[in-house]
């Protein structure tokens, strides 16, 4: 039996003599002075829809049958047009030509406009080669991956979508069993090639040709598997194919399956990056967790208890210790008091008494950043040896903050662990704002946080790549028209004109042209254009981040795609206020109480990875015996009201 129903259960036993038929009614909670709830309706993200890194590896065809049927070099203009519009600080390129071994033309990914302009002009001025080495750039282009996960942190690695663009202009040449069965001198190469790479027996019936089409596939499921493994969000992985050569459409097509991705059909010259939707994620994200805590209350004793200063120790302890409650760090050593009297058993340079210099953190620059912003700075992460880059270390689903303030250990997934033996999982103890060291039933009961979601099913809706097609102008809102591909048109008149349309070469160029198929930016706020065809578009204006006058006429291509997302309504209730004595550096008055809200979400696919948490804070305050601001019974969430808890 879960934990929340015995809550109810216990309560309702309690309560036998209560009238109130919707006590526990989805809209209904008494409004005490010293408790306050959360309520909404949300819906998790899409993952595309996020400011996450993006690194692309675009395989290009250097074969003599890529350059013979494109010899103006379509193909160049049409990935300079694609690299154009992923050009932002949270875009970078890898590029790789295709031929008898994988050309790298820079080492690594690269945002850097000049770089990539070399490369573009180098694989423009490449000669066309014999072969066309499927595994060799395989290899190459998963080692460029693989080397780039293990050199980030596991935090930028969390967010890093991968994408893979595959030109080929035919099969793989030649077949891999000839190279092979030469190498190994076979007499009967069908069969040798099976078992060295099907695992087939001696009697398989499976062809060389067979094993060669699934050695691919493979090669790109287990790049995706390292991926995910190693902490990366997601890879996705396109393959082009550019000629009618069946056995290349079926080599490409069970490649670009394997990676969730598409098989586009094209021609050398009708090559178009833009047909596929880059930024499509491979999973949708599900919610993992829904975690509340108050930064200003702990339960000690029969109640909870005020820490005014939030550092993990009531005004008694502190009071007890000598360390000033209304400072969390009262040495200023940059670790603060509540982890340094936690630390101070296991070492002598913990005391929060004494400024202390800490081997952890001597190689930091900046002891008091916080990478994640997770509300531990990097050298309270360091001397708790927890990730400065994640949230939450353990992957368990409650953030290193919560735990650390609580008791509970933030390196270890203790969702299984129940430390006081008292029934309940430290996990859940801590979600609720309880003691995972102390055995007391009643005081949890009465004092434990409640949890509840209700999953409210799936909801699709239209998302458009960009969504931020020019500064200062951001797409809210879409109805489809006609057409899954839309242009925008951003002129450098005064004032700057907003002009859009469902099929490119309708388009008009600005005011001179069509007036009425434009819109003059002039204020802040949201502008809703509609289109002859029924499309319709609702866009948020920022003037101040808008392009200065006289800036060349831009255009962009918007892709439309329908998003799949998880809502459900969620409610915690029963979170305890107390009376906090009044900051030095804080809001004014006492009784302010500290409140955040985590919501953490997963893909669907990796339940078990790291969580991509979005928080909210809201300050509540309680001034003995009965003052509550705001006075109300639940605070009210939507969606907007969550952040991303991520580095910009």
């Amino acid at each position: 039996m879960s934990r929340t129903y015995v809550v109810l259960l216990a309560t309702l036993a309690l309560c036998a003599a209560c009238t109130d038929a919707n006590l526990y009614g989805k809209n209904y909670a008494p409004n005490l002075a010293n408790r306050i709830s959360f309520e909404g309706n949300l819906c998790t993200d899409d993952p595309a829809a996020i400011a996450f890194p993006q690194k692309t590896v675009v395989v290009m065809d250097g074969t003599g049958d890529m350059v013979a049927g494109d010899p103006a070099g379509h193909r160049i203009q049409t990935l300079r047009a694609f690299l154009g519009r992923h050009r932002d600080p949270n875009q970078a390129v890898s590029l790789l030509l295709m031929g008898a071994e994988a050309r790298t033309l820079f080492p690594g990914f690269s945002s850097d406009s000049v770089q990539i302009d070399a490369a573009l002009e180098a694989m423009a001025a490449s000669a066309g080669q014999a072969q066309r080495n499927y595994l060799d750039t395989l290899r190459v282009l998963s080692t460029i991956i693989e080397d780039d996960l293990l050199a980030s942190d596991p935090g930028t690695r969390s967010r890093t979508r991968y994408a893979v663009l595959f030109v080929a202009a035919g099969p793989p040449t030649p077949a891999m069993p000839i190279p092979w069965c030469i190498a190994q001198n076979s007499t009967d190469c069908d069969k040798d090639f099976s078992i060295a790479f099907c695992d087939a027996p001696p009697d398989t019936t499976q062809t060389a040709s067979d094993c060669e089409l699934a050695l691919y596939g493979k090669t790109v499921a287990d790049l995706r598997s390292y991926v995910r493994d190693q902490g990366g969000q997601d890879l996705i992985f396109h393959t082009f194919s550019l000629s009618s050569d069946q056995r290349a459409n079926e080599v490409l097509g069970d490649m670009a399956r394997a990676g969730l991705g598409e098989l586009v059909q094209q021609t050398p010259i009708t090559l178009d990056f833009l047909a596929v939707d880059v930024d499509r994620p491979g999973s949708r994200l599900v919610l993992r967790e829904i975690v509340v805590m108050n930064n200003n209350t702990l339960l000690r004793g029969p109640a909870p208890v005020a820490d005014s200063d939030g550092d993990g120790l009531s005004d008694e302890e502190e009071a007890k210790a000598g360390t000033d409650p209304l400072n969390p760090d009262t040495d200023g050593d940059g670790v603060g008091d509540g982890i340094e009297t936690r630390l101070a058993a296991t070492g002598s340079e913990f005391d929060p008494l004494v400024p202390g210099t800490f081997k952890a953190c001597a190689k930091l620059t900046d002891l008091r950043a916080d990478h994640d912003l997770d509300g531990l700075n990097d050298c309270e992460e360091a001397v708790l040896r927890t990730d400065p880059y994640l949230a939450d270390s353990d992957r368990d689903g409650v953030p290193d903050l919560v735990e650390v303030r609580l008791g509970s250990n933030p390196l270890v997934d203790d969702r299984l662990i129940d430390s006081d033996q008292d029934g309940i999982a430290n996990g859940d103890e801590v979600k609720e704002g309880l003691d995972p060291w102390t055995n007391d039933s009643s005081r949890d009961l009465e004092y434990g946080y409640q949890y509840r979601t209700v999953d409210e099913g799936e909801t699709e809706r239209l998302e458009a790549t960009p969504n931020e097609p020019f500064p200062g102008v951001r797409i809210v809102n879409i109805k489809l028209g006609t057409s899954t591909v839309w242009a925008l048109r951003l002129s450098g008149e005064i004032p700057p004109r907003l002009a859009w349309a469902e099929n490119e070469s309708t388009l008009p160029n600005g005011a001179e042209d069509d007036p009425s198929a434009s819109v003059a930016l002039t204020s802040a706020g949201d502008l809703t254009l509609d289109s002859p065809q029924g499309g319709q578009l609702v866009v948020r204006i920022d003037p101040t981040l808008l392009p200065p006058p006289g800036s060349p006429a831009t255009d962009v291509r918007v892709i439309l795609r329908t998003t799949s997302r998880t809502c459900f309504h969620m409610d915690v209730r029963n979170i305890s206020l107390v009376e906090t004595r009044e900051l030095p550096t804080g809001r004014p008055g006492r009784g302010w109480n500290t409140l955040r809200l985590y919501v953490g979400e997963v893909p669907l696919d990796s339940p078990n990875g790291n969580t991509i948490y979005k928080a909210m804070t809201v300050p509540v305050r309680f001034v003995a015996p009965d003052s509550k601001t705001p006075n109300v019974a639940f605070i009210h969430v939507a969606d907007e009201d969550l952040l991303l808890l991520a580095p910009e």
